[in-house]
């Protein structure tokens, strides 16, 4: 795979506030990248260097080979989707992308075709004709991410991409971004919403007052955490026999429901597959099983000191 970003000492201070503290990343062509931290923590300064919007105090970053100085040439290669978005409440839908479709410098009859093709990718095209100012925030969220799209970007930064939407909504956008992700295209995301991110991107880095703490693969992340495997058990029946037993001071925050048990294991897959093996020999019925821990959730808390 190729690099298409390239980030080097980064940092960006306010006054004697160190914003951004002096990181390394490297993103890989047609990567999906998920970047998060707590706030305050650096990542919209970050973002806002990477894509030109304020000049770094020290560092380089190369954007598809282009330097930080290039603004030209890299505006041409990337699509942002900031956190505050600018609407004009007065233009239509079709109005308001075909005004961006002229600042970068899109022909004019190829206009219609290639904003009617955004437009029904984000599920706009049936309100093209109606004014922004009618448009719910999620419908906003989809606008802005057509305008990222205007000028088929290689690399797409999104800062919140799903904030405020609806489960469905989210969705939806998640599903886009996917297939835009499939075609080709580097997204380079920011959310607090940390299961989007697992489910997302192939690697995850976490910032923290302006510093990188760590980044790589959710398997690398769980592998450098080193945290204790957590699994959440669901039970009908009764568990007194295995409590008093060697396993029993593994089991914690047990909570008791006529019948139905829930509980934390705290060991290795090992222990709990011996675990569940022993609850299926009493004959107890597990009714839910899944690991708990090594969510990035988890990670990220363990990491940040914010639990």
């Amino acid at each position: 795979m190729n690099t298409i970003i390239s980030v080097k000492n980064l940092s960006k201070s306010y006054q004697q506030v160190k914003a951004v503290d002096r990181i390394d990343l490297t993103i890989e062509q047609g990567e999906f990248f998920g970047f998060v931290g707590p706030n305050g923590a650096g990542k919209t300064s970050t973002i806002r260097m990477l894509t030109g919007i304020i000049p770094p105090d020290q560092g380089e970053i190369l954007m598809d080979g282009f330097t930080i100085d290039e603004r030209k040439e890299i505006a041409r290669i990337i699509g942002v989707v900031p956190e505050s978005r600018g609407f004009y409440d007065w233009m239509t839908a079709f109005e308001y992308l075909q005004f961006f479709s002229t600042i970068y410098g899109i022909k004019k009859f190829l206009q219609p075709e290639n904003i009617q093709w955004l437009l029904d990718q984000v599920g706009l095209l049936n309100r093209q004709a109606h004014k922004i100012g009618t448009y719910s925030r999620g419908m906003k969220q989809r606008l802005g991410l057509a305008r990222a799209l205007i000028n088929n970007p290689r690399i797409l930064f999104l800062d919140e991409p799903t904030l405020g939407l609806d489960p469905q909504g989210q969705e939806d956008i998640q599903n886009l971004l996917i297939e835009f992700n499939r075609k080709g295209v580097t997204i380079f995301l920011s959310s607090h919403l940390l299961p989007e991110v697992s489910d997302l991107c192939s690697r995850i880095a976490i910032i923290d007052k302006g510093k990188l703490i760590i980044q790589g693969s959710m398997d690398e992340l769980r592998q450098k955490t080193n945290l204790k495997s957590t699994y959440y058990l669901k039970i009908k029946g009764d568990l007194k026999e295995i409590e008093d037993q060697d396993l029993g001071n593994q089991i914690i925050e047990i909570k008791r429901y006529s019948d139905i048990i829930e509980f934390l294991y705290e060991g290795d897959i090992k222990n709990v597959n011996s675990l569940i093996d022993r609850l299926r020999f009493k004959r107890i019925q597990i009714l839910e099983f899944h690991s708990k821990s090594d969510n990035l959730t988890n990670i990220f808390l363990n990491l940040t000191s914010r639990q």
